[in-house]
């Protein structure tokens, strides 16, 4: 499972109200299953994968296994192969030839040395060459309002030279609640250098309070397409006047290859249905790209409970559904990369569906499969909202009391991958045994899972696919979705951000039934780029803006649908 806003998303069950499902039957343990699930675990958990990271060798492992396994167990290729492939962003690095050089009045240059003296900041696109005059634009604060303060039209003709910025703002800077701090972060204030001509940005040291650009290039931000570059050496009073600039902003950009696998029982055919199940494959490797809650030196996280276990049993229903006789559907299972990066694999896959999406009947997903516990002995069934069948489903299910109960949810929405055929209008169910403290630590391994557990979340899970054949498609109902994440934050406008989306704003990928976005009429696919007198240039700002606010008070909010920009107004 991924997190959302540096919060684990599975915390989220433990606040959802739940329906206990429970039919009293004697259902045998099946120690083959087990053996079978077993073995698939040990191998994908295997320190000889590295974590499975999305695009790394092990994850090609992994996927070559699971490809494997299918063709074993008499899957086919969805397509003509079994992988669909996808690229991910591993790493923006500015390269040697970054070039920051003062050029005095009698023409001599002095460079300055890239990472001791000054870097890039992720903005900062390849640009080969921007040269001009220094204009020195103070803290580049613009005010539309009464005061109509325009720091960079006071300081001159800012067209085609180099705008040079003081981060934060001048006074009350620790203040978050000074008018000041909505117009006062960098997304605002290169978009007001740009909008006046800036041909380079140079920011400097300015208000303590200030948060400082991170000489790490974020993987996936914007670029824009001149030079950004942040100078740490700080300037009392004006920077020196009658100096020239040149900048070259040369950033390599390193990418990996991610794989999602898909086969079909039988022969795929385009006039039926496709009921699909799935289980994401990757995990957090070494932790590279962030994410793990494990506080000690570098270590592999193996992912037995997330997310081979899913894989596991997804692999295990491969074998048991491919000998029953589904003439009216294809049975399509899927493995998805790059889910811990943002569901990137499940994106991928409804971007460019190797079915039609209006012939997909329900997604059964799968994610953290291995950890029941053996006093509650709940499966979470999460999406039961999202068809009026799968209650009715749920109420015939044969389960022994004694190992498993289930529990269920409505919301269509959470911290996988169901959620990307959701917001596509299709029935979804999530499969998951529960949060536990190895969530995301190197500590999530093998010796630790419920196999006897998995064996009868396994055999819900059958029983469930076996009452949904029928030729019609179960009918698709909207859900009133809780709020992925938690966050210290007194407000919130209940919506999903698109993490895929780099341009600037940020674009919705789920609006919450129910709170302040949906009930102001935003829409999934609006891109939000002001919130109040806060410009919104990623997530971050967003975020920021979020920390402005309290219960009750109203703000107006302007987005972009469609290209058009449109505001309105939400009370928290």
């Amino acid at each position: 499972m991924i997190f959302f806003l540096n919060r684990p998303k599975a915390f989220l069950l433990t606040a959802y109200a739940v329906l206990f499902v429970a039919l009293k039957a004697q259902i045998p343990i099946n120690e083959k299953r087990i053996t079978r699930i077993k073995n698939d675990i040990t191998y994908l958990a295997s320190d000889a994968l590295e974590g499975r990271q999305t695009g790394s060798p092990g994850e090609k492992l992994s996927a070559d296994y699971i490809a494997g396994q299918m063709k074993e167990a008499g899957l086919k290729p969805l397509k003509s192969e079994w992988f669909q492939t996808f690229d991910i962003v591993k790493l923006r690095i500015a390269k040697p030839s970054c070039l920051l050089a003062f050029i005095s009045p009698t023409g001599e240059a002095m460079e300055l040395k890239l990472h001791e003296d000054f870097y890039p900041i992720s903005q900062s696109g390849n640009a080969d060459s921007a040269e001009g005059a220094v204009i020195d634009c103070g803290y580049g604060i613009v005010m539309r309002d009464s005061t109509n303060r325009d720091d960079f039209a006071a300081s001159g003709d800012l067209k085609g030279n180099i705008a040079v910025i003081r981060l934060g703002f001048a006074g009350d800077s620790d203040n978050p609640h000074s008018p000041l701090s909505a117009v006062a972060n960098i997304s605002t204030k290169i978009r007001e250098a740009i909008a006046h001509g800036a041909a380079g940005i140079l920011f400097l040291p300015g208000s303590t309070a200030a948060e400082v650009p991170k000489g790490e290039l974020e993987r996936y931000v914007k670029t824009l397409d001149i030079p950004i570059f942040y100078l740490k050496k700080p300037f009392k009073g004006e920077f020196p006047r009658g100096v020239r600039m040149q900048m070259k902003s040369h950033i390599a950009v390193f990418k990996a290859t991610a794989h999602n696998v898909a086969g079909v029982a039988g022969k795929y055919k385009r006039n039926r249905n496709n009921i699909i199940v799935c289980a994401h494959h990757d995990h957090l490797g070494f932790n590279e790209y962030g994410g793990s809650r494990y506080t000690g030196p570098q270590a592999i996280h193996n992912g037995a409970d997330d997310n081979a276990s899913g894989v596991a049993a997804m692999l295990e229903l491969s074998r048991s559904l491919k000998g029953m006789k589904y003439k009216k559907n294809n049975l399509v299972f899927v493995a998805f990369s790059g889910e811990e990066l943002g569901l990137l694999g499940s994106k991928h896959f409804v971007q460019q569906c190797p079915v039609p999406k209006q012939k997909i009947s329900y997604v059964i997903n799968i994610d953290m499969l291995g950890r029941l516990d053996e006093k509650g002995k709940t499966l979470m069934v999460n999406g039961v909202g999202t068809s009026p069948v799968w209650k009715t489903t749920l109420s015939s299910i044969k389960t022994d009391t004694n190992i498993i109960r289930i529990a269920t949810t409505e919301s269509g929405l959470g911290p996988s991958d169901h959620a990307s055929f959701y917001l596509e209008g299709i029935p979804v169910l999530h499969f998951f045994t529960g949060q536990h403290e190895d969530y995301h630590k190197p500590s999530d391994d093998v010796d630790k899972i419920n196999f006897a557990g998995m064996d009868a979340a396994v055999d819900v899970i059958e029983q469930i696919i076996a009452a949904n054949t029928g030729k019609k498609k179960p009918a698709f109902t909207k859900t009133k979705d809780a709020t992925p994440g938690r966050s210290n934050f007194k407000v919130t406008l209940g919506v999903m951000p698109d993490y895929t989306y780099s341009g600037n704003g940020m674009k919705l990928d789920g609006v919450t039934e129910g709170r302040p976005a949906m009930k102001a009429g935003l829409q999934r696919g609006d891109i939000i780029t002001k919130v109040g007198e806060i410009s919104i240039g990623s997530v971050t700002d967003y975020m920021n803006a979020l920390s402005k606010f309290e219960k009750g008070q109203k703000a107006e909010v302007s987005y972009l649908r469609e290209g058009k920009t449109l505001t309105t107004t939400v009370e928290f």
